[in-house]
């Protein structure tokens, strides 16, 4: 695992998401993946996931939106940020540099979950609960 700068670990946009303050109109998916990049950069994995899946959980909560929660894209996201994290990034990669490598990643879409997950899966509300496996 790679240290990181203490302004990685003090990040204002991080800690209003740890708090519940950050405005929720700002949190698109974007931000949810560099968030997960920079919990994955800081901790690794799994701790890295489980914090981040703890405090999105309590974000959501806090503003209300628990029904946007998704257990099973939340995971998926993860372990395909935390491939790139492992397996194609430079040390210290910042998510700007990973994602122009792999913009797919923003494509929620035709993107790799989606062609990984049939929309009915995803779509189940016991992929919005429990992480679920692509059906076979």
């Amino acid at each position: 695992m790679n240290a990181l700068p203490r302004s990685i670990l003090a990040d204002p946009t991080m800690l209003a998401f740890e708090q519940g303050s950050l405005d929720p109109a700002r949190f698109d998916h974007r931000l949810h993946l560099s968030l997960a990049w920079s919990y994955l950069q800081r901790d690794g994995f799994p701790e890295g996931a489980l914090h981040f899946r703890r405090h999105l959980q309590n974000y959501v909560a806090k503003v209300g939106a628990q029904s946007k929660y998704h257990e099973t894209i939340t995971w998926a996201y993860l372990v395909l940020l935390n491939e790139e994290l492992c397996l194609r990034s430079p040390a210290g990669e910042s998510f700007d540099a990973m994602i122009q490598r792999r913009p797919d990643l923003l494509d929620h879409r035709n993107g790799p979950i989606a062609r990984c997950y049939s929309k009915s899966q995803l779509e189940s509300p016991e992929a919005r609960r429990v992480f679920m496996l692509p059906a076979t």
